[in-house]
């Protein structure tokens, strides 16, 4: 499981057997569980993404990344962050040997990122949309490529009436796979963050620096 501590915790409500997510791990220790997407295609995927940042579900967001998962940081952020991500001089994001954050990184940093505490509210007002952005096939028919842009706004909890809006935008490239194409489980393996550099917003590689020192 993404939250090793979660293990033996017991399913405090009542699924209907009819519910096709009913095998869908609950929140630990407590909250909330979210109806997601079955995994059969990428784009189910992706949304399913969305709507774990949307609803703070750290563990169900994890649930969505594979056990060789890599996030591969926006250069820009490598450097205001060098002691988080700590790259080699040689560091280049575009080849597939980047291991400058794992799974066991992101656990960590969605765990603090995605708490009710930090973010009274996450919304993604830009995602992946069907139809609009671009979709690389490969010659491996059990990988694809997805490129999009984001756009995700943060309000921080109320403080003397005022809420504090956190805007992040930038341009993700993330690739999916699946282990078989006749009963397809598709998951993501790689997220490449690109960071507009027209714009004042923080990327997700900032986000990550932030929430992780």
């Amino acid at each position: 499981p993404a939250f090793p501590h979660c293990r033996g915790v017991p399913l405090d409500e009542e699924i209907e057997s009819s519910n096709p997510f009913s095998t869908r791990q609950p929140e630990c220790p407590s909250g909330q569980l979210l109806f997601l997407r079955e995994p059969t295609n990428p784009e189910a995927v992706l949304l399913n993404v969305r709507d774990t940042f949307q609803g703070l579900s750290p563990i169900q967001y994890m649930d969505q990344l594979s056990d060789d998962f890599l996030f591969v940081p926006d250069l820009s952020g490598v450097e205001l962050y060098p002691d988080i991500f700590q790259a080699s001089g040689d560091y280049d994001p575009d080849l597939d040997r980047d291991t400058l954050w794992t799974r066991e990184d992101e656990r960590r940093f969605v765990t603090s990122f995605l708490d009710r505490a930090e973010f009274q509210r996450v919304t993604l007002t830009r995602w992946y949309q069907a139809g609009e952005d671009e979709q690389l096939f490969h010659e491996d028919p059990l990988l694809e490529t997805y490129i999009f842009n984001y756009e995700i706004e943060l309000t921080r909890p109320t403080v003397d009436g005022i809420a504090l809006l956190i805007e992040v935008s930038g341009r993700a490239e993330v690739d999916l796979v699946t282990p078989t194409q006749e009963n397809p489980v598709w998951i993501v393996r790689r997220w490449q963050d690109l960071r507009d550099p027209t714009s004042s917003k923080k990327s997700m590689t900032e986000m990550r620096g932030e929430f992780s020192q």
